[in-house]
């Protein structure tokens, strides 16, 4: 049994955490806003949004093609 990554496996787990981490920067940013004004819907311009849903895109699809539980 091989347990080392191949370098497009390694490339694509470093991708995903790069992802994972500007998700995380986004979320805080709406977060932070949503506190200090609940009423703030119509602050998000639609690149934050469209960006916003790339990175969970990404990340779905990341998921999808490496299930936790594989060999």
């Amino acid at each position: 049994m091989n347990n080392y990554l191949t370098k497009r496996e390694a490339a694509a787990i470093e991708a995903n955490f790069d992802n994972t981490r500007e998700a995380w920067r986004w979320r805080a940013l709406i977060d932070a806003e949503f506190r200090t004004d609940p009423m703030s819907t119509q602050c998000f311009d639609l690149r934050v949004v469209q960006r916003v849903r790339e990175c969970m895109a990404r990340r779905e699809a990341f998921v999808a093609t490496r299930p936790l539980d594989a060999d």
